[in-house]
């Protein structure tokens, strides 16, 4: 049997999530080389850089920083979509509840966030013409604008959550949905 096709026999992995058969993933080679293949001299130096980088962040932050060195375009992706799902639900939910409280925190955050939300918000229901059906009052603009501007100040916390929550999100969502997208496509590693 070719060593090509026996590495790719032994490649099949299982998503337990998913309950799944991937397409094939590329294995490490059979063969017993006592030397390992050298990285390309654009790769260790790019290497050696972000390690210098973790070596230089305190010890507590280490382990959460490694997976990064695995899969940084999976992790980036987690952490984008997780930081803005921190933003979204937020804004609907602090909306919705500033509404149905009639509390109107405005005084606790920066004036100018709130009137570049109510800015935003505003030119954004002139063009749908929501204004001029009487779908969206002035009171809702500042409850709106009050929101963003909440969770614009929330926005430390948000990284943080995005950070921490970003190798989790990539191995239960991001890689199955890639894998998914790869299985229709045909694609073949």
């Amino acid at each position: 049997m070719h060593l090509r096709s026996m590495n790719l026999a032994r490649a099949r992995l299982h998503f337990s999530c998913w309950g799944m058969r991937s397409r094939f993933v590329p294995a490490r080679s059979l063969t017993s080389s006592s030397t390992p293949p050298s990285p390309s001299a654009g790769t260790s130096s790019a290497r050696s850089r972000v390690d210098t980088i973790i070596s230089k962040l305190p010890a507590s932050l280490r382990p959460w920083a490694t997976p990064l060195l695995q899969r940084p375009a999976t992790h980036l992706t987690a952490f984008l979509i997780l930081h803005e799902l921190t933003a979204v639900i937020p804004l609907f939910g602090l909306f919705y509840t500033f509404h149905i409280t009639h509390w109107n925190p405005s005084d606790m955050l920066p004036s100018e966030w709130i009137e570049a939300g109510h800015t935003r918000f505003k030119r954004y229901v002139e063009r749908k013409g929501w204004d001029a059906n009487g779908w969206v009052d002035s009171r809702s603009l500042v409850e709106l604008a009050t929101a963003y501007a909440a969770v614009k100040a929330l926005m430390p916390l948000r990284i943080v959550v995005s950070l921490w929550g970003a190798p989790w999100f990539a191995r239960l969502a991001v890689t199955p949905i890639v894998g998914l997208f790869g299985r229709l496509g045909g694609v073949r590693k």
